[in-house]
């Protein structure tokens, strides 16, 4: 477990699972809201690479552990989403290595998503949408553009149904910034908790309570980030680590509690 103290990046303490360790390279599981190296979306936050470079210089034990001398981002994905990281060592060019590998597609990314259905015309249980990816020109989000964009290419398939809401996975080779967000915005599916990207609200207590109410207590968010989480990495034999494997983070609490309520429901 990697922790940090609170007001590093939310009130209470943040921890971190390692959830792999290789030479020059770590996997780790974040909660939402942790950016995870610098970006201008990202200008005047706390970042996990920037605390942990931090806690390197001054020698915090926990930190050396990881093995990373100078830990950089493989790839950078939603500071608002949770689940697996993966950083690498910029010593002897290993963080470099890594990046190629994504970008060489050595790397397949599967997120886990809750959506809600939408009118219209039902969506097949799986399709691909390609529409390039680009970041707007003043805003900390992203757009699809024809003309400036770049390539992208995220494949959906339903897991579960709930009734009015919907589990679904996403998987690509290359995760842009807001990539699966966005894709599914444009597909026609309204992440739960997701108001950049015109999702739905946050499905709140009430809506498992006795006609939507409560028998005490307040009306809250039962999981109030996005409901998205990069669920699995599958690494290639022909990636730096020489060897095919696969790495997975769990769901944080509040995103599993939604999903076993949403299951129990008639």
């Amino acid at each position: 477990m990697l922790t940090f103290p609170p007001k590093t990046f939310e009130p209470s303490s943040t921890i971190l699972p390692v959830l792999f360790r290789g030479n020059g390279f770590v996997a780790l599981g974040k909660p939402s809201g942790v950016p995870i190296d610098e970006h201008p979306w990202h200008e005047g936050r706390a970042t996990l690479c920037g605390e942990l470079r931090t806690r390197l210089a001054q020698g915090q034990a926990s930190a050396q552990k990881l093995g990373l001398a100078r830990p950089a981002s493989v790839i950078l994905t939603d500071a608002e989403i949770s689940g697996v990281v993966l950083l690498a060592d910029r010593e002897n060019g290993i963080s470099d290595a890594w990046r190629n590998a994504v970008g060489s597609e050595q790397l397949r990314f599967v997120f886990l998503f809750l959506a809600k259905k939408t009118a219209g015309t039902p969506l097949p249980d799986e399709f691909t949408c390609m529409l390039p990816v680009a970041a707007h020109f003043s805003e900390p989000r992203a757009l699809i553009s024809h003309k400036t964009g770049k390539k992208s290419e995220t494949r959906f398939a339903r897991a579960e149904r709930f009734g009015n809401y919907e589990l679904w996975r996403a998987e690509t080779a290359f995760p842009r910034l807001h990539q699966i967000r966005l894709h599914a915005q444009e597909s026609g599916l309204p992440i739960v908790g997701d108001a950049l990207y015109g999702g739905v609200p946050a499905i709140p207590n009430t809506e498992f309570g006795r006609k939507g109410r409560l028998n005490k207590g307040e009306v809250r968010p039962l999981y109030a980030p996005p409901c998205v989480h990069l669920e699995r990495v599958s690494i290639s034999e022909a990636a730096p680590a020489g060897t095919a494997f696969e790495i997975a983070a769990g769901l944080p609490d509040g995103f599993s509690a939604l999903l076993k309520k949403l299951r129990s429901r008639p």
